[in-house]
């Protein structure tokens, strides 16, 4: 199939010759705050809560429980869990143990590195688009194209949940696919039979986890001119967070950037230039056996997408040999390894994780803290699991507050925060466990059945305060107007949801939230233990039905019963606003 790219080349030259732009590190990169591990001012700070002049007070151990089970899981603790911990607060570290263990827990890491990768771009962008045809007839063009951007999120949720060494994610000789991934780039051997995610390996090139995969290829494109330094930046900034672009560069003025050949030439002899391109150019090379874009649907599948000397040999690119920051190998397995062994990589992944959890930026990772956790990572033999439990049980992750920093101190902003914002995906479970809501909408056939909280084309992820892959790239991490609005629909959604689907099944030990009360109930002794199991369920506490906002919250109840006569109406009302409190969307 080598004669595939010159029945191609036609489109490509077309495509180049209207994308192309000057060589730098990418043509289009977002505005992203990511570490770069050679600049002595990178941290923001050198604070580090837990400082003699900053104690954390540390939050109750239930409450503790609490805010690891929505950094986690996106799910309150159960009652069994809340009133263990309660009686026994050493019990929580193996608690953790088991949510680690958990899908939702897979999810989260999923969110993690879809922040480093960028991958879930929105179907209707380019260079997403991919249309359910062939063997893929009768599937919904959302739940396509979300299995394509899945794929390598998957295979790092296969690593971290499998506790094996996080470098199998540059290292890994395989890959996971589902029949999806496998109709549309084929070069993998499925089981249809089997069905589902599965762990196989490429047959058409090296297998080096994610640096083999096609759709983050795809993603991050190359024109000809370009010559695959946007892709090698893209992985650089995820596995190193080094981003060639934050280096300070004074561009030669007299350099005629319309020009090829005369760029080419500068990024060998021009000083300016080579100093970036001396070390970007060699990395880049290791992508030159990708194809360098695709438009979705114009094309059957599969879409072979590797091509053995591709760059130089089909498209008359010239290419550096291949190096990593001076290190000589060829291959993707060569290029795994020594990202691997780099002591960046594992720094890098232990502010990755550190930033997610405390919903600030890499460059707001204090040093020492990143420090800290890469030693936890590297001497537990590399082990995710250990590095998350490790940041999580933290101090600075469960204090309250800090005493010993004055209200106003600039000091005060480099400490944890007191509490944290629900992401739309951590939101999305909380009601789906809760509540038994998956709120989903069909938009007929041309789009499929969406999650609306996940997605963010159609959905309400980014106005929830999550990314959209391409133009929305960093997430929000504070309450605003439109995160409380998407807040208050879904509160009403669930509300409706969990009233109409709780009374309508007669085994009360089988609802998810009304257990004490049918549809016709109004006894104030049982309507108020209903609302005093409701505040604890949904707020993550140990019931306490003689406190004063299970009496606030019962009078809710009795008042919403007075004006309507209508007990399912009242408890609508009453979930409504539970599910709408500040401590639904903060923990």
């Amino acid at each position: 199939m080598r004669h595939r790219p010159l029945l191609r080349f036609g489109l490509l030259a077309l495509l180049a010759a209207a994308s192309a732009c000057a060589d730098d590190a990418t043509e289009s990169q977002p505005d992203t705050e990511e570490s770069d591990p050679e600049r002595p001012d990178l941290q923001a700070t050198d604070v580090e809560p837990g400082d003699a002049e900053a104690v954390p007070v540390l939050l109750e151990p239930t409450q503790q429980l609490v805010r690891i089970s929505m950094a986690l899981r996106g799910t309150r603790p159960s009652a069994a869990e809340l009133a263990q911990v309660a009686e026994q607060p050493e019990a929580l570290a193996g608690i953790v143990d088991g949510w680690l263990d958990g899908p939702e827990f897979g999810e989260t890491v999923r969110d993690v590195y879809d922040e480093a990768f960028l991958l879930r771009v929105d179907f209707a962008y380019y260079p997403a688009g991919f249309v359910p045809m062939q063997g893929l007839e009768g599937e919904e063009l959302d739940d396509v194209n979300k299995d394509v951007m899945e794929a390598p999120l998957r295979l790092i949720e296969h690593v971290v949940l499998g506790d094996r060494p996080l470098t199998e994610i540059v290292t890994g000789d395989y890959t996971l696919a589902n029949a999806t991934t496998a109709e549309i780039w084929g070069s993998v051997d499925y089981d249809q039979a089997a069905g589902g995610w599965q762990e196989t390996a490429w047959t058409d090139r090296p297998n080096a986890g994610v640096l083999s995969d096609s759709w983050i290829y795809q993603r991050w494109t190359s024109t000809l001119s370009n010559a695959n330094r946007g892709r090698a930046n893209a992985i650089s900034r995820a596995l190193l967070c080094y981003d060639f672009l934050s280096r300070d560069i004074e561009i030669d003025g007299a350099i005629d950037l319309s020009d090829p050949n005369v760029v080419q030439e500068a990024v060998v002899a021009n000083e300016a230039c080579a100093s970036c391109h001396q070390t970007l150019d060699p990395l880049a090379a290791y992508f030159q056996d990708f194809w360098p874009l695709f438009v979705p649907g114009t094309e059957p599948y599969p879409l072979a997408s590797y091509y053995p000397g591709l760059f130089e040999d089909y498209l008359d690119v010239d290419m550096r040999d291949p190096s990593y920051f001076g290190l000589e190998g060829e291959g993707l397995v060569a290029l795994g390894e020594n990202i691997a062994s780099d002591p960046r990589f594992s720094l890098c992944q232990a502010s990755r994780f550190y930033a997610h959890f405390h919903q600030v930026s890499l460059d707001e990772v204090p040093l020492e803290a990143a420090a800290r956790f890469q030693d936890t990572l590297t001497e537990s033999g590399m082990s995710a699991k250990a590095l998350v439990k490790a940041i999580v049980t933290d101090p600075a992750f469960l204090a309250s507050h800090y005493e010993g920093v004055a209200e106003g101190d600039p000091a005060e902003r480099d400490l944890a925060p007191s509490v944290f914002v629900a992401r739309p995906s951590q939101l999305a479970r909380f009601f789906e466990d809760l509540a038994g809501l998956s709120w989903k909408t069909s938009f007929g056939e041309d789009i499929g059945t969406v999650d609306l909280p996940r997605d963010s084309f159609v959905g309400y992820a980014v106005l929830g305060g999550s990314t959209d892959g391409m133009f929305v790239t960093r997430p929000t991490h504070t309450a605003s107007a439109t995160t409380r609005l998407f807040q208050a629909a879904y509160a009403q959604e669930a509300a409706t949801w969990v009233v109409d689907h709780d009374f309508a099944i007669d085994d009360r030990s089988a609802r998810k939230l009304l257990q004490l009360v049918d549809a016709d109930t109004v006894s104030e002794d049982e309507t108020r233990e209903q609302v005093a199991a409701l505040v604890a369920r949904i707020f993550g506490a140990v019931p306490q039905p003689a406190s004063d906002e299970v009496e606030e919250t019962h009078t809710l109840f009795r008042s919403a019963l007075a004006h309507g006569g209508d007990p399912v109406r009242a408890w609508e009302v009453v979930l409504s606003a539970m599910f709408q409190d500040v401590r639904v969307i903060s923990y």
